[in-house]
């Protein structure tokens, strides 16, 4: 496979790994349902904004339903990145998701993007998510990803320590690559995202500050994924999706995503959640 040219390249992390049954990619749906702490963090006015906060409710009230209507008709299954907050808000419908079959990650409890949240809180916050999501739906969670992106020089040994399997957090690779500590091999798979395959880079508008204006049809975010898939399949790598209820749950975006499934099935795409992936690159490495 084409991966092979980066196998003496300095600083390669890429693992070989084996696809089950063969097949020539791995994917991830990844949900964030960030619901209205999509517009709470954008800073000053938006907490109070009835509007924008409506938009953020759109994603549970609207979109969830579409979504896992559509990931029952091909019998997929996602990871849902929740955070606390949006749980505590809409605790039927994040029961609903796990009653499906879904993965429920963590996403903080406010989405809080803060780069000097200490340890001690961080910690703090995951029991406080932890607990809420054992209540409402007996899962414990295992993937985790940060709001915002925002991860500390901790945040490694504390996923570790906690029995995380699943980081999507890092940028710099196409493939999944084992965390280390102290240099050593640790049983926690980076599984990367990008902005890429975020759709928050495509059909994000507001006119509220801070202003966004990436409104893209759901024919252009179709053939941007479609090409990326192909020339990512070939190499047999994986793609790790950052899809917003809000947004990919319109009507017309719902349609796309099920086009680009079928069509990523038809060439070979193991579509699953992030724990699935991280415990089958585990495997492939002893780790398990």
């Amino acid at each position: 496979m084409s991966s092979k040219l980066y196998e003496n390249w300095p600083g390669n992390r890429d693992l070989s790994i084996r696809w089950p049954g063969g097949k020539r990619i791995a994917v991830m749906l990844g949900f964030d349902l960030d619901a209205e702490t999509m517009w709470t963090t954008r800073g000053d006015g938006n907490a109070d904004h009835i509007t924008n906060l409506s938009r953020g409710a759109y994603g549970p009230v609207q979109g969830v339903p579409r979504l896992l209507a559509m990931l029952d008709d091909f019998g997929l299954k996602a990871t849902f990145f929740v955070p606390g907050v949006v749980a505590d808000q809409y605790p039927q419908v994040v029961k609903e998701i796990a009653a499906r079959g879904h993965e429920i990650g963590f996403h903080g409890y406010y989405h809080e993007e803060f780069s000097t949240t200490t340890r001690a809180q961080e910690q703090a916050t995951m029991e406080q998510c932890e607990a809420l999501i054992r209540d409402l739906t007996g899962q414990q969670m295992v993937s985790h990803r940060a709001p915002g992106g925002v991860i500390h020089d901790y945040t490694v040994d504390l996923l570790v320590e906690r029995g995380y399997i699943a980081s999507s957090n890092w940028r710099d690779s196409d493939g999944p690559f084992l965390h280390s500590v102290n240099g050593r091999p640790v049983p926690l798979v980076e599984v990367p995202k990008d902005s890429i395959f975020d759709d928050t880079a495509y059909d994000f508008y507001t006119d509220s500050a801070p202003e966004r204006y990436e409104l893209k049809s759901p024919a252009q975010m179709l053939e941007i994924w479609k090409e990326e898939f192909d020339f990512l399949a070939d190499e047999g790598r994986m793609i790790n999706f950052v899809l917003h209820p809000q947004f990919i749950g319109r009507a017309s975006r719902v349609q796309m995503l099920r086009t680009l499934i079928g069509y990523m099935i038809s060439r070979g795409a193991w579509i699953d959640t992030n724990a699935a992936v991280a415990r089958h690159v585990l495997e492939q490495q002893g780790l398990a």
